[in-house]
């Protein structure tokens, strides 16, 4: 089969990856002309290093351990440790390279934006249409292309992306790792409310942190990155150690704001033989840090679901069972997912004293 996935990152990756694998004759366009990092870091866990492993990849040598997590307050006091098993912090562009050296280098073609599909009255995609007028028939089309998927917007609509109601602010120190942080996730969440750091080690010499805010309560984090740096460097100075070395040690000009959202799920991930994945299908609130493993999760259950046809062709009513059953199938994990990360919000944004028990690791 032919399928051209549009969107470049984990999830076009990984699913590119995963139905070359299969035998099918796969294109992977991504709108940007090199990879992009996104939220700088993510947290391997054993389910997802499985699901990398799953695809032929060696994960073994990506990011750092991380054995603990743990919870402070702003007077540096333990709220709560949890061991992680199997754990690794790990650089987004790690993950990035390592999926795209697996690919025939053939397959990704970048620096081209997607406009819109030309289909047929019946609403059948015959061919998606490039910024540059160049046109790629394809069986199949995946859109991949993340939270404000441009596929989406043309072609499979669905309900609305929430309004945001909380950002993060995430960027990456370089240097030594203080003692506090080796083998250890840490994360300082004050009494007050509204706002949280934490920082996770991805390598001997790097660290991945973040800071969820209330952007009522902080407006500071919407300003423009030089106001934004001088209000970081204030603002990290009254917490606990290793904060303010990891954050003023970081380069505030490169740190990526990120409006989290998410949307309802539509009734179904597809529309005739156009189907949405990852953060296009399903955006999450980063509170779950579920986004990476949904998106190999998806690259793999399509994966799957085209391998129980064998090598036959598969006609068009064939094809809507398949990506019928892909929605079947991953609506109720998602969905116990974007539910958790509203909970996780809510609970984020409330004012009242009581401490927050579900918490994310990395963005």
């Amino acid at each position: 089969m032919k399928i051209a996935i549009i969107g470049g990152s984990t999830a076009g990756l990984a699913t590119g990856l995963r139905l070359s694998q299969g035998g099918h004759d796969v294109s992977i366009h991504e709108r940007r002309s090199t990879s992009c990092v996104g939220g700088f870091g993510l947290l391997l866990t054993p389910s997802v290093r499985h699901g990398l492993m799953s695809l032929g990849l060696d994960v073994d040598r990506l990011g750092r351990p991380v054995e603990k997590f743990e919870i402070r307050d702003e007077k540096n006091q333990s709220i709560l440790c949890r061991d992680l098993h199997l754990t690794k912090g790990v650089e987004r562009s790690e993950l990035q390279n390592i999926l795209t050296s697996a690919l025939d280098p053939q397959l990704l073609h970048q620096g081209n934006a997607f406009c819109h599909f030309e289909s047929t009255v019946e609403g059948v995609a015959n061919a998606a249409i490039f910024e540059d007028g160049s046109r790629v028939e394809a069986d199949l089309f995946i859109g991949a292309d993340g939270v404000r998927s441009r596929v989406r917007q043309q072609w499979n609509r669905g309900p609305d992306l929430r309004s945001v109601e909380s950002v993060e602010l995430v960027g990456i120190y370089r240097g030594e790792v203080p003692q506090e942080l080796l083998g250890r996730a840490l994360k300082i969440i004050p009494q007050a409310g509204g706002l949280a750091i934490g920082m996770v080690p991805t390598s001997d010499r790097s660290v991945v942190w973040y800071i969820q805010c209330d952007p009522r309560r902080w407006p500071q984090c919407l300003t423009d990155s030089e106001e934004r740096a001088r209000w970081l460097k204030a603002l990290v100075g009254q917490f606990p150690e290793p904060v303010a070395q990891i954050i003023q040690g970081s380069d505030l000009s490169n740190v990526h704001l990120w409006r989290t959202t998410d949307r309802d799920l539509p009734e179904t991930f597809h529309r005739g033989n156009v189907l949405l994945i990852g953060d296009a299908a399903h955006p999450l609130l980063t509170f779950t840090s579920q986004g990476t493993g949904s998106a190999i999760e998806d690259a793999l259950a399509i994966g799957g679901l085209l391998d129980q046809n064998g090598n036959a062709d598969i006609d068009s009513d064939h094809l809507q069972g398949i990506l019928g059953e892909f929605s079947r199938v991953r609506k109720p994990i998602l969905k116990a997912r974007l539910y958790m990360g509203r909970r996780m919000q809510s609970q984020f944004l409330s004012h009242s004293s009581e401490r927050q028990q579900l918490v994310p690791i990395c963005s």
